[in-house]
């Protein structure tokens, strides 16, 4: 019997959850520090693993952020260039460590780990070709980066040549470039304070056309891995690393290795403890699985390895004045409360806003105007509120009363009670988000077109230019009036058309995605485009009235991983009249194709497997990851449509079922066999 109140539990904590990864990854415009997010994240892990028997939709636990921008050549990463699960104290380890033992049975005895600090810098992948530095990239959305070669040769630390006799065919070196703290001083005195703190220092430094604007800076690379490299000879990444240096490659002067959680906890301890004394800025640990096979055995889940995960050193915090409180309207009608504070530097920032996440919090906290707040940073977020600063003999401001209509258009605001937040509800008739999914749809995860941010949308829109998706593909026509707008001229609207018609051509998830609709992510915009045949099928699905057909939303329901929340929420933006006349017109004007679905090439590519009864030799979810690697795709549930069913012991009913339907059994060692093809 499912318990419905951690069923709500759970999918208010993904809804949270999702809406951060929106504010974060699709807008640019996180509202909560690292630490709070990794908070969340944790939770909802240990619900799900504490309730098996509950699922999620939309989950919120698979992305990797980031797009290139178009002022340089894009590069494909040749093995995607992962993020890391983050820990935030000892029972986090100690949960990192029990997955691993759990996914890999064999484990005997305590792990070996390698630990360095993790940099904060600009991630970077060096490629080379028989040992000569072929293309240095920015890690970009992790799949796809930016190509700034020039710029990296002019890093001294970094080899045109490595130091071997006998060079890989080809490697990925993966590192970080940074600036050292003594460095940045200089720089910033030398250029009147221009930088805010070392980091944004190298990564503007490395995104410069002009290649003579790293030179002049005091750049630095340290590896702190590597991706493809198929000729290695280590058994350990501890080994591996030493001979990079051999090579001529940096690596941390603080690489070690250590064995069990205790001595992970010690050594984070004395690295906190003389982190002011190390000369660059660092932010955490990096512990990693120090043998390369159990790396590769282990793989990836979502956006991070299984093996790695990143331990974080305590945010940095300051005192400071609440001058006002101010309610923002996302693109989803999201009422947002922000505080607008007396400026104060943190960590080397110049603090002046911080949100307060929702009401619920914002009144728990009993947050009010005049206040003093203790305030805290970590990383390149807006900064949040802790708690407020108890004060005598003080009068304080009223509480700050939650709007019942949208500031912005007027509408009511509703609550939903499955929400986390609350919302306007003039979806389509409030500016402030439509102007929110303007933005949302030319935003580097969505369409990415390059000369289009925030001040140019709300110029456009103001200037009732733009008031739907296809306003954009017609403003060609519209030249010499934006031309002649402050700011712009006939280079700059020029060089605007050439970038909306670069992204003609699209796929039609990244279309579904761009279209900002709630509970459509990146993953379900995929899994709806999936079930499309061609373009033309489509067209006529969202010509049906008043949505979707009943037949088109049973096979959306028939998708893996695609939960009636999405697909409710899109066919409701198909009912909406308006709504199916700017599909329509966004694929006429647009190239649109559908995905390519890449499917390794194995014996049992494409099939259906379901793994059944206890494995011997490996965990299900190791045994799942295998299948999906070898381009299958692994169901939970028997039917005629499987093609394969693995029998583990006490195999139950489903084996039984799988014989009554002739679906093909096989033993734990055929499967293997199997997999190691």
């Amino acid at each position: 019997m499912v318990d419905k109140n951690i069923k709500k539990k759970l999918e208010k904590l993904s809804t949270e959850i999702n809406f951060h990864n929106n504010l974060y990854y699709n807008k640019d415009d996180p509202k909560i520090s690292d630490s709070d997010y990794d908070k969340l994240v944790i939770e909802l892990k240990e619900l799900l693993k504490s309730n098996p028997d509950i699922q999620i939709n939309n989950s919120p636990l698979d992305k990797i952020g980031g797009s290139p921008s178009e002022l340089f050549t894009k590069f494909n990463h040749p093995t995607p260039m992962m993020s890391l699960d983050n820990a935030m104290n000892l029972e986090d380890l100690i949960n990192f460590e029990k997955k691993i033992n759990n996914f890999l049975k064999d484990l005997d005895g305590q792990i070996e780990y390698s630990v360095e600090p993790k940099i904060d810098g600009l991630s970077i992948n060096l490629i080379y070709i028989n040992g000569e530095l072929n293309v240095g990239a920015t890690r970009g959305n992790g799949q796809i980066g930016e190509a700034i070669t020039p710029n990296i040769l002019t890093i001294a630390d970094i080899p045109r040549k490595l130091k071997t006799k006998s060079p890989p065919d080809k490697i990925e070196i993966r590192g970080e470039v940074f600036i050292a703290k003594s460095d940045f001083q200089k720089l910033n005195k030398i250029n009147s304070g221009q930088f805010a703190n070392p980091r944004n220092a190298a990564a503007g430094s490395l995104r410069q056309l002009d290649s003579a604007v790293p030179s002049k800076r005091p750049l630095k690379f340290i590896s702190h891995g590597f991706g493809h490299f198929e000729a290695t000879d280590k058994e350990t990444y501890y080994q591996q690393m030493k001979e990079f240096k051999k090579w001529g490659i940096p690596i941390s002067p603080y690489l070690e290795i250590c064995t069990g959680i205790k001595d992970l906890e010690h050594i984070y301890y004395n690295i906190n403890k003389k982190r002011a004394d190390i000369p660059y800025d660092i932010d955490g640990l990096v512990y990693k699985i120090n043998n390369l096979d159990l790396q590769r055995r282990l793989g990836t889940v979502g956006k991070a390895p299984r093996w790695a995960i990143a331990h974080k050193f305590e945010s940095e915090s300051a005192e400071t004045t609440v001058e006002r409180i101010d309610i923002q309207i996302g693109r989803t009608g999201s009422v947002t409360p922000v505080a607008r504070l007396k400026p104060v530097n943190i960590g080397g920032v110049l603090v002046s806003n911080a949100t307060l996440h929702n009401f619920d919090e914002m009144h728990k906290k009993d947050i009010r105007e005049g206040d003093n707040i203790i305030v805290e940073r970590a990383g390149d977020v807006i900064p949040h509120v802790i708690e407020v600063v108890k004060t005598k003999n003080k009068k304080r401001n009223n509480t700050y009363k939650v709007p019942t209509k949208c500031p912005v258009c007027g509408s009511k605001i509703v609550i939903d009670e499955d929400e986390v937040v609350i919302r306007c509800s003039g979806t389509y008739q409030c500016e402030a988000q439509i102007i929110g999914r303007l933005r949302h749809y030319v935003s580097r995860n969505a369409l990415d077109i390059d000369g289009l941010g925030d001040k140019q949308i709300n110029l456009l829109y103001k200037k009732k230019f733009i008031r739907k998706y296809s306003d954009l593909y017609v403003l060609k026509n519209k030249a010499e009036e934006i031309s002649s707008l402050e700011g712009w001229g006939e280079l700059s609207f020029s060089n605007l058309i050439d970038a909306i018609d670069d992204k003609k051509r699209v796929s039609l998830s990244k279309l579904i995605y761009a279209l900002g609709i709630r509970f459509v992510g990146e993953k379900n915009a995929k899994a709806i485009s999936s079930i499309f045949i061609n373009i033309e099928q489509f067209v006529n699905a969202i010509n049906s009235k008043g949505g979707l057909s009943n037949e088109v939303i049973e096979r959306m329901k028939a998708v893996d991983g695609l939960g009636p929340k999405a697909i409710n929420s899109f066919n409701e933006y198909l009912k909406y009249k308006d709504n199916q006349k700017e599909m329509i017109d966004l694929l006429e004007l647009c190239d649109v194709y559908l995905d390519k679905i890449v499917i390794k090439n194995s014996s049992i590519s494409g099939k259906t497997i379901l793994f059944t009864g206890t494995l011997r030799n490996m965990s299900r979810a190791e045994a799942k990851s295998q299948a999906e690697n070898l381009g299958a795709k692994v169901v939970s549930s028997i039917s005629k449509s499987t093609d394969i069913l693995v029998s583990g012991e006490k195999s139950g009913s489903k084996l039984s079922k799988a014989k009554d339907l002739g679906v093909k059994v096989i033993t734990e060692e055929e499967w293997m066999s199997i997999s190691n093809e």
